[in-house]
Formats: structure tokens, sequence, C-alpha cells
């Protein structure tokens, strides 16, 4: 295989070795994505559902504290021992009352207001003024459903605007009843849903851009959110997670993904991660929203990174596959001009002497016979003094093809310098065998050549020699067949001479 075949091949190796290398890059930066992504989708689903569980006890808590404040109210009502309308109007309106009222407002920021009302949905007292104006909650869902159901239940009412600051509230609401079991009113304790948005909104903010965090009943009526949409409270909460999450007998915090339309984005679907979570005891439900570009904004920088590095070290590959390359056809073409004659192609008298020199062990070993043969053209001289150096060249690539063409795939043919050929024939049969293909390349280059366009008479003088009967060294055989070719040529040239003792 000649130098350029080799590099072309071994070029296309290394180049085919480093495609698959920029391949493995790229599928484990591919790998490493997903896995990333899928970690990061893990983490944050946890995260959700954590802090669903601290929203739903923070709920909790705050219902808790409220319903408390709300049975102090019923129990001052029921330890007075009051029996008519009459007799409950006087307690609930004095002012001791107001400042018993106004306590438990300031003694817990969540607490908008509280509230005593009479059998006919009027005010009495509350915890804004002293007196209070003249507010009638008649047509108040909690003062509708209480006035006409004897439950001793807590109330929880849909959000309304508070009809003494119109700030958004929702209601927790108990009746109140006499000895015997006949209404008399209702004690009422205001819950802000902005102060609920506010508590909401320091979580949210950590929780990063494109969360959400709401509140809402049971029957999906929302009571407050962050961010604080003022339209959307006291609205029905839509869309296809909740509704399949409502059907579920409890939701624990479990994280679902969906794109569903969203009624808090006017129906706009947004790729999110959504955890519900009942809040224990109480009819309400907290949901935790994060949009795709919440959750995966971490994996996306991840994901950068691997960018950059895959591409570095996809145009480190490329860097390295052509210093390579240009490495090794250095290399190549220094071997080559190391081992072969520049202008024919063909092995040099080092590379030969290397070749000759295996043969001759190989010989050895298997008791084999080859061949030596040396040629000398017989008027190179004379065409390069008439026609010029570059005519005595494109002899000397002329000859070359037409020897290589006489010769097997396993012979080597080389340019020892000048006009002197030699050729290397293993595992010949006979002396004749040798002769034969001396004879046929004889007759090849005593073939006319054509030379600057004019038809010039060719001719060689071969020696031959043969191993192991005309040499058993590399030197003897060398000089037995030299002595041979110079017989030839000083015996009429143009012929073929089988070194013998008496040359």
């Amino acid at each position: 295989m000649d130098a350029d075949s080799r590099i072309r091949r071994n070029t296309r190796l290394t180049v085919i070795i480093g495609l698959a290398l920029a391949i493995i890059f790229m599928i484990g930066a591919a790998i490493a994505a997903y896995i990333l992504r899928e970690n990061s989708i893990k983490d944050r689903s946890e995260q959700l559902s954590n802090l669903s569980l601290t929203l739903s006890e923070h709920a909790a808590q705050t219902m808790f504290s409220a319903n408390t404040a709300l049975q102090s109210l019923v129990d001052g009502v029921s330890s007075a021992n009051i029996q008519s309308e009459k007799a409950y109007a006087d307690f609930a309106s004095k002012k001791d009352r107001f400042l018993s009222l106004q306590e438990k407002t300031s003694s817990n920021s969540i607490i908008d207001v509280a509230t005593y009302i009479g059998r006919d949905g009027k005010v009495i007292n509350f915890s804004r003024s002293y007196p209070p104006p003249p507010i009638d909650l008649s047509d108040r869902d909690y003062f509708q459903y209480l006035s006409t159901h004897n439950s001793s239940e807590t109330f929880y009412s849909n959000p309304v605007r508070n009809k003494g600051n119109a700030k958004w509230v929702f209601y927790l609401a108990k009746r109140i009843n006499n000895g015997a079991g006949e209404f008399l009113g209702v004690a009422l304790i205001g819950v802000s849903a902005e102060v609920f948005s506010k508590f909401y909104e320091r979580i949210g903010i950590s929780l990063g851009e494109g969360s959400s965090l709401v509140l809402f009943k049971d029957d999906r009526t929302l009571l407050t959110r962050w961010p604080f949409v003022d339209d959307r409270i006291g609205k029905k909460v839509s869309g296809e997670a909740l509704e399949n999450a409502m059907k579920r007998p409890q939701l624990n915090g479990e994280v679902v993904m969906t794109d569903a339309p969203t009624s808090l984005r006017d129906n706009e679907r947004v790729q999110r991660m959504i955890a519900f979570r009942s809040v224990s005891g109480y009819p309400l439900v907290i949901g935790v929203i994060a949009t795709q570009e919440l959750y995966l904004s971490s994996w996306k920088k991840s994901v950068y990174g691997i960018l950059y590095t895959t591409i570095l070290s996809l145009i480190f590959i490329a860097i390295g596959i052509k210093l390579l390359v240009n490495s090794y056809r250095k290399m190549v073409t220094n071997e080559h001009l190391a081992n072969y004659d520049l202008l024919t192609g063909l092995p040099n008298r080092l590379l030969f002497t290397d070749r000759l020199q295996q043969i001759l062990g190989l010989s050895k070993r298997s008791h084999s016979k080859f061949a030596l043969v040396f040629i000398d053209l017989d008027n190179l001289k004379i065409i390069n003094n008439k026609y010029g150096h570059l005519a005595g060249d494109d002899l000397l690539i002329e000859v070359s093809k037409r020897v290589q063409n006489c010769i097997r795939a396993t012979d080597t043919v080389a340019r020892l310098g000048g006009d002197e050929f030699v050729l290397l024939l293993p595992n010949i049969d006979s002396e004749e065998s040798v002769l034969a293909i001396a004879e046929k390349i004889r007759a090849a280059l005593a073939e006319p050549h054509i030379v600057n366009g004019q038809t010039i008479a060719g001719g060689a003088s071969l020696g031959v020699a043969i191993y192991p009967e005309h040499g058993e060294d590399e030197t003897t055989l060398t000089k037995n067949a030299d002595k041979a070719m110079y017989h030839a040529k000083f015996h009429g040239r143009n012929r073929v001479q089988l070194f013998t003792e008496d040359l």
C-alpha cells in the first residue's frame, strides 16, 4: 500500500473514531441532561409537596386560632345565660364587649374583624368602632344559612368585600342560641384574604417567579391567593387537574403535571406542576403551583453548562483529530521520503536493504530460494545529455512502471539511484523461472520509449544471483548480482546474465 493510500485509510479511521467519540460525548450529554431534568422535576415535586404540607398546617393553625376566638364569643353569650333577643342585644352592645372584640383582633393579625350580629342580621357590635355604624348583613351566606339551620358547626363563608373597609374577607360564623335552642343571632370572625396573601407572598418569592399559592374551600371557591388577583377572589376555581384531584377521597400533596387550561389565567394552557392538599379538620384546600419555567429553571442552567462543556469537548476532539491527522501525515510523508524514491515511488536502497535482510532470514529458516536481480539502463545518460534531465526522469518513471507490470505482488523492485534498479524475487522454484522473469523484464524495457515526442530505443542490462547457490549472505549476493549485471553491460548490453564463478 502506497503512502497516499495509507494516509487516506488511516485518516478515515481517525475521523471515524473522532466522530464516534463526538457521538459518545453528545449521547452522554443528552443522558446527563435527561437525568438532571428528571432529578430537577423530582426535587421540585418534593419541594411543592412539602410546602403544601407546611401551608396546610399554617392554615389549620390559623383556622384553629380564629375558631378559638369565635368560640369565645359564643361562650360569652352562653355564660351570661341569655334567653331573649333583647337580653342578647343588651349584652352584645355593651362597650366592654367592644373592647373584648377589639382585643381579639389586635392579638391576631390574621383576624380582620370580630362581630356580634342580631337576629335581624344587623350588626350589634364589632371591633372596628363603637358604637358601630348601621350595617345590615342579613344578605350574607353565613347569616342566611345559620338563621335557618340549627347547627353548632362553624360556617365558612365565601369571601366578600367588608362593608366596613371594602377589603376582601372570608368569615367564620357560629349560630347563637338561647337555652331553648332558639336563634338569637350570629357571632362572626372575619379573616383577611389580603393578609393571608401577604404571608403567601413571602413564601412564593423565595420559591421563585412562576409560582403561585392558593387557598380555596372544598367547594372550589377561591378564598385567597398569591399573586393576589382581586377579580378572582370569591370565584369558583376550575380546571382539569383540580377536577381530577377533588374526586379523590383525600388530597395529600401528591404532585400532578398538567398543561390543561387554567381559569386563573383566562383558560390559557400552561405546563405546570401542582400539589393539592386538604387542610386537616377544615373544609379548605391548599394548592401550590409551579410553572415549567420555574421547575426547570435550575435544570436549564445546568443544561447550558453541559452544552458549553460538550461544545468545548467537540472542539477539542476536532482540533485533536486535525493535529493527529496532520502529525500522522507528516510522519508517513517523512517515513515515505526516508524509504521510497521520490521520483518513481519505488523503495529506495534503505528499505530494499531491510527487505533483503528479512527475506534472507526467512529463506534460511524455511530453506527456500530467492533471487536478486540488478538492472542498469543502457541509454539514460544519452537521453539526459540530448533531451535534458526532465526527459530522463520521465524515462525512469516509465521504466519503474514496466518492471512492476512484469513481477508478482510478493516481489520487490527498488531504485538504488541514477539508472540502477534492483529486483528481489522470493520463493523461486528454479533458475529457469528467474531467468524467465528477467527476460520478460528485459523485453519490456527494450520496447521503444517516447521522449519529448521522439521515439527512443530502450534497453537494460540485468544481472541475476540466486540464494544460496551464489551467496549465503547479503554482501556476497549483492556483489555477485552486481558483477553479473556489469558482465552483461560490457558484453553487448540489453541482455540477462546469470552469475557464474567464471565471470
